[in-house]
């Protein structure tokens, strides 16, 4: 193996990180898009989610690196016991390989890795340890779990999808800049979600999808997908419209619709917002060209049709939690 640099020991931790960029990148690059990764934004044990669009799954995954071979030519990846917290988690090992992964790459669940590992207790702490070279086939335990690296999204379900005509363009749809009131929706729910203390927050990168903000039960292990909607008004009873599009609208039962009502003059949000399944989105929204139009009127009591999805914005978090408990 060559390298145009050699790791010291204060560069762990950033070595650390190019690996888990480095598989993010590949696993996107293979799939296409296929594959979206969600990083955490408070670490609870998971260093990211990948949601496979193809059937809405959300896979938990561990990355461990390493920049250098042992004297006998194998990878040796090390974790303690307790950082381990999701038996069907993926931990993916691999060798960072000059500007590269290394060409296989160990992809196995945690619960696999706990069986096959070395176990050894140092100063009363249990660590587990993989040694693995970096080749196809052998006799070894960790051979079956060996993937080459260009079928790393494969591993995880997702193929590069046939290529597909873009979406026509279709004039319409807002015509208000609505990102600045749209991030402090975003922000609002992130902060509404972290009084919850059971629950791990992700977001994509980038952010392409109809989730927008992930949630997951750190017991039950179930997850719960936002894209959040902020309906912004001057006067109240001025009918308000939220669009979505519908080229990348992906209904599925673990995602919902957050509505955040915005008091422009007050620069305040509403104490009530709307939490909608995603999968009745269509049901009650009307179609107009390339979108999804729902018709609010912020700043009341009110939403057409709607009234059953209200919820207190102060306890977002609480519901959430118990959605997923």
């Amino acid at each position: 193996m060559e390298s145009d640099h050699a790791w010291n020991h204060s560069e762990t931790l950033a070595a650390g990180q190019v690996a888990e960029f480095k598989v993010w990148a590949e696993l996107i690059r293979q799939s296409q898009g296929g594959l979206h990764v969600f990083l955490p934004l408070r670490d609870l044990g998971i260093d990211g989610v990948l949601h496979r669009l193809e059937d809405g799954a959300y896979l938990p995954v561990q990355v461990k690196g390493r920049t250098s071979l042992t004297p006998a030519g194998q990878v040796h990846i090390t974790v303690t016991a307790t950082s381990l917290v999701d038996d069907d988690a993926f931990l993916v090992g691999t060798l960072i390989d000059g500007a590269e992964l290394s060409a296989f790459v160990l992809v196995v669940t945690e619960s696999e890795f706990r069986c096959l590992a070395s176990h050894d207790v140092v100063e009363g702490r249990e660590y587990l340890t993989a040694a693995f070279e970096l080749h196809a086939g052998g006799i070894s335990r960790w051979a079956p779990h060996l993937v080459p690296r260009d079928q790393l999204a494969e591993r995880f379900g997702a193929a590069a999808p046939a290529p597909t005509a873009p979406p026509p363009h279709v004039l319409g749809g807002p015509l208000i800049d609505r990102a600045g009131e749209g991030f402090l929706g975003e922000a609002e729910v992130i902060r509404r979600l972290a009084d919850a203390e059971s629950l791990a927050l992700f977001r994509p990168f980038p952010d392409l999808e109809t989730v927008e903000v992930l949630a997951r039960h750190v017991s039950s292990r179930r997850f719960l997908g936002l894209q959040v909607k902020t309906s912004g008004w001057d006067e109240p009873r001025r009918e308000e419209r939220v669009y979505l599009r519908r080229s990348s609208f992906r209904p599925r039962a673990s995602t919902y619709i957050c509505v955040l009502g915005w008091n422009r003059p007050a620069h305040s949000f509403a104490d009530e917002c709307l939490l909608i399944p995603s999968v009745e989105i269509e049901g009650l929204a009307r179609t107009e060209d390339e979108w999804l139009v729902l018709e609010l009127e912020p700043g009341t009591e009110a939403h057409r049709r709607l009234d059953r999805y209200r919820a207190d914005l102060r306890r977002l978090g609480a519901e959430v939690e118990t959605m997923l408990a």
